[in-house]
Formats: C-alpha cells, sequence, structure tokens
C-alpha cells in the first residue's frame, strides 16, 4: 500500500512554445496523466515534436503538423513509467526551444506496486551443476522485468544449507534473466528455501521487490509459490537470518532413527572409546 504521508497530489498547468511557434498547454494530474493542448497559432501549417520523460527516461516523443489555428489535445497514462523505488519523481516536455519540469514525490511499496510493472521472480529450479569447476547443488532462478525501467536489483538465497547466497540480477527492461545461484546443500538432496529480490539493504522494507519460497530436488519437478516478503539480516552479519522450514521434511535437519543426528554420534562414539579405555586401566 501506498503511504499517503509521503504523496502529494498534483495538478499544475504550463505552457511551453516551440521554436516554430506552436504553443502546447500542459496538464498533470496525480501524478498519473499529462495532457497536451497543442495549439497552431499561426496563419502557416507548422510542424513540432514533442519530448516526454519521466525518472529519467523518455516516454515518449510526439509529432504534431497542425494547420493554421487548429488544436490536438492528446492524453498519456505515464504511471507505468513510475520507477517504484523512488520518492521524488520529475516529468519533463519539451520541444526544440523550450521546456517545462514537473517535480511531485509518490512512494510506493515497492513489493507490491499495483499496476506499476516491476521486476520479479517467474522460476526457481533446483537441480546438480557446476561452480568454479566444482560440482554443487544449484538453485536456477528466472527474473523477469515486465517494466520499462531497470532496476539495480540483487537476488539472495537462502536454503537450509545455505545461509544466504548473494548474485547481481539486473534484468534489462523487457527481459528475462536466469541466474544459477551455488547452494551449500548436499547435491541431489531435497531442497527447500527461499529467494528475494531487492534493491538498497536486504535488512529494510524499503526497495523490496519480490520474495518467493521453493522446495525442490534435481532431475524432479520444483515447486515455487509468491511470499510476503521480510527483510531479514544479511549474511555478513553477526546474527544473520537463518532459513528453516518445519513443516517440509528435505532431510537437511532430519535425526536418524535412534534419536541422534551423525553430529551427535561422533561425540558419543568418542565417549564410549574413552569409557572403555578407563575401564580397562582400572581392572589391570
Amino acid at each position: 500500500m501506498e503511504d499517503q504521508h509521503r504523496n502529494n497530489t498534483i495538478n499544475e498547468n504550463k505552457t511551453i512554445v516551440s521554436a516554430e511557434g506552436m504553443e502546447v498547454d500542459i496538464n498533470i494530474k496525480q501524478s498519473r496523466v499529462l495532457t497536451l493542448n497543442i495549439l497552431n497559432p499561426t496563419d502557416d501549417k507548422i510542424s513540432s515534436d514533442i519530448f516526454i520523460r519521466l525518472d529519467g527516461i523518455r516516454v515518449n516523443t510526439l509529432r504534431y503538423k497542425l494547420s493554421p489555428y487548429e488544436n490536438q489535445t492528446d492524453q498519456i497514462n505515464i504511471s507505468k513509467y513510475l520507477k517504484v523505488v523512488q520518492i521524488n519523481h520529475t516529468v519533463t516536455v519539451s520541444t526544440y526551444g523550450d521546456y517545462a519540469q514537473f517535480n511531485f514525490t509518490r512512494e510506493f511499496d515497492s513489493a507490491d506496486p499495483g499496476p506499476i510493472p516491476t521486476p520479479t521472480i517467474t522460476d526457481v529450479e533446483i537441480t546438480n551443476g557446476t561452480i568454479d569447476g566444482q560440482p554443487s547443488a544449484v538453485a536456477k532462478v528466472t527474473v523477469s522485468n515486465p517494466g520499462v525501467q531497470r532496476y539495480g536489483t540483487k537476488l539472495m538465497v537462502h536454503t537450509e544449507g545455505t545461509d544466504g547466497s548473494l548474485y547481481p540480477a539486473v534484468v534489462p527492461p523487457g527481459e528475462n534473466k536466469t541466474i544459477t545461484v551455488e547452494l551449500l546443500d548436499e547435491r541431489g538432496a531435497k531442497v527447500a528455501g527461499e529467494a528475494r529480490l531487492y534493491t538498497g539493504n536486504i535488512s529494510e522494507r524499503d526497495g523490496s521487490i519480490d520474495q518467493v519460497e521453493f522446495v525442490g530436488q534435481a532431475e524432479k519437478n520444483t515447486t515455487v509459490w509468491n511470499a510476503d516478503y521480510q527483510p531479514v539480516s544479511g549474511p555478513w552479519r553477526e546474527n544473520h537470518y537463518t532459513y528453516q522450514n518445519d513443516s517440509i521434511e528435505t532431510g537437511a535437519d532430519e535425526s536418524d532413527s535412534d534419536g541422534f543426528d551423525q553430529t551427535q554420534k561422533i561425540y558419543l562414539g568418542v565417549g564410549v572409546v574413552l569409557l572403555a579405555f578407563v575401564a580397562v586401566r582400572r581392572f589391570r
């Protein structure tokens, strides 16, 4: 949901005049709809180009050819061009010879931006791979960017055996990218985990983009489902986040049927040997 305390509703009008003499009245309402009223006030047929930019990218280039005293009105919905990780936004409308700029604030929940297209994690596949020439369990994470903005996104994957594996995940507008993530889980084992896509700091809600959970196994299907984004402490911190999933049995934290896991058995074995040694010395 949007934070209304950090949004303003803009309803502003400005006028620019092109080098050819075309007048362009500009109105922007609610940070979403740009209205252009173009007039040729001259006795000649003239043409002019209008350039529209929002948050650093070109939204549109419009060419108008108007007869003497002709006018034309166009409306452009600029919503999908807004960059959801920004609070301050700028719209610039320019032509050869003049320009107008509109500044406004609008904050979005970047993990739930509504109709504005943002990057998402579309698939995760657990498989066996090779990292730096060494066999490894890997997660192939596919990220899609259906929008027109480029985001400096990062991908963090946690599993029961991996306390955070971080990769850059910048995807050009309109494209998909599959990232091979190294896991410390045993090759061939069932793996449960979660993947986070974000900008900025993983321990903050600001800049959060998407989060999914998954469970799968190499050469078998991987099930993926959406999750509400939860900030966590990064693996570089002393008290870092550790992923656990008590509802899915993967074997990563299972104990053997006698109630002891492998680490406990090692200590028990050493204890039995020491007790036997002491007993032998006592009865000599």
